[in-house]
């Protein structure tokens, strides 16, 4: 079993109106944690956000292309649900998963240059299958590839593309050494991010790498 985990770059042709006008929000972070291409040609979307949470309110309440949604959360991070017309990006998502025998690693995230991260799940001629077509104005790149093995690469994956920049330089500096060789200040001095932000990084993926230990879990 294999993984190859892509980036869809859609361009002007590709993006519909909506995604246009919810990334220029510039929300902090995004992630897809399920998506599914209705009979009807809709999409009902479950996601994960960080930022202006009115302002998405609004424009989600604005747009044509919205049947449907509802928010819970605050500006820290919300979770929306979103029923909405589909576009070439998800069709090629939605459809090529149905017609293949490769799987969606969830969750899907939007990076932080305009793309959407996929990880595919299976064999490498399935993966061929996912990569051969591509719809008019999306440009796919492969980011990664190798056996698939849960557990750390699986852990790594649920991070943003920033989490993995801070993980990867505390790393490589020391923070996680004994006796610990970096402070969250030299951390932050080697990416350009503050003291503030690069100590937020590090609570929360410390926080999700230890929840998928599941530590103290019994079977029953």
């Amino acid at each position: 079993m294999r993984y190859v985990t892509v980036v869809a770059y859609p361009d002007e042709r590709g993006i519909n109106r909506l995604d246009r006008r919810v990334n220029e929000l510039g929300l902090a972070y995004r992630a897809i944690h399920r998506m599914e291409l209705l009979a009807d040609d809709t999409v009902a979307m479950f996601a994960e956000c960080r930022g202006d949470i009115e302002e998405l309110r609004r424009i989600l309440s604005e747009s044509p292309e919205v049947f449907e949604f509802s928010i819970t959360g605050d500006d820290a991070g919300f979770f929306a649900y979103t029923r909405y017309a589909a576009d070439d990006l998800t069709r090629m998502l939605m459809e090529g998963r149905r017609e293949s025998s490769y799987l969606i690693d969830m969750p899907v995230e939007h990076t932080d240059d305009g793309g959407l991260r996929v990880t595919y799940i299976g064999t490498e001629a399935a993966f061929a299958d996912a990569l051969s077509e591509q719809p008019d104005g999306v440009r796919v790149e492969v980011e990664r590839t190798g056996p698939y093995t849960p557990g750390p690469r699986h852990v790594i994956s649920q991070l943003t593309g920033r989490q993995r920049e801070v993980l990867e330089a505390a790393v490589d500096l020391g923070y996680y050494r004994e006796p610990r060789e970096a402070t969250h200040d030299e951390i932050a001095a080697a990416i350009g991010l503050s003291e503030t932000t690069v100590g937020e990084h590090l609570r929360k993926i410390e926080a999700t790498v230890f929840s998928s230990l599941n530590i103290g879990a019994t079977d029953r």
